[in-house]
């Protein structure tokens, strides 16, 4: 039987010769080149990479953010309701979080408050569709 180890460098076809002897009696073989990765380490690595490959993100970010409080105040206009304003405190919060996101060295503070960014909009926008909900009704 031959393997190829997860620890090879791409294009690489080193292969390692297992004696034959039956699998299911044969405990894996221990590894101990890489330390195994578990889903926050690779969480991390994914975001501090989208942050450091696309600057512009705290500016489109900053944009966004902006552009709905905008529609928030709008909607307060043409509804003469006060209640477009509820998701105003999210996104507000979600702004907070995004200038500590764009000042975060480490890349576990980048994850937690790239989280909290992403979680306090997506709260607001989940608001916005239940404010239009009742406006509606």
């Amino acid at each position: 039987m031959t393997t190829v180890p997860l620890t090879a460098a791409p294009g690489d076809n080193a292969t390692t010769s297992v004696p034959d002897v039956d699998d299911a009696s044969s405990p894996p073989p221990a590894s101990t080149d890489a330390p195994s990765v578990g889903i926050v380490e690779l969480s991390e690595r994914v975001v501090a990479s989208i942050l450091t490959r696309f600057s512009w993100l705290y500016r489109a970010g900053n944009i966004m953010l902006a552009v709905l409080a905008v529609v928030c105040l709008v909607a307060v206009g043409t509804r003469l309701s006060a209640l477009p304003l509820i998701p105003l405190p999210l996104f507000a919060l979600a702004w907070y979080f995004l200038r500590f996101l764009h000042a975060a060295e480490t890349r576990r503070l980048q994850l937690r408050w790239a989280l909290l960014t992403a979680l306090a909009t997506m709260v607001g926008f989940w608001l916005i569709s239940v404010v239009a909900r009742w406006v509606s009704s």
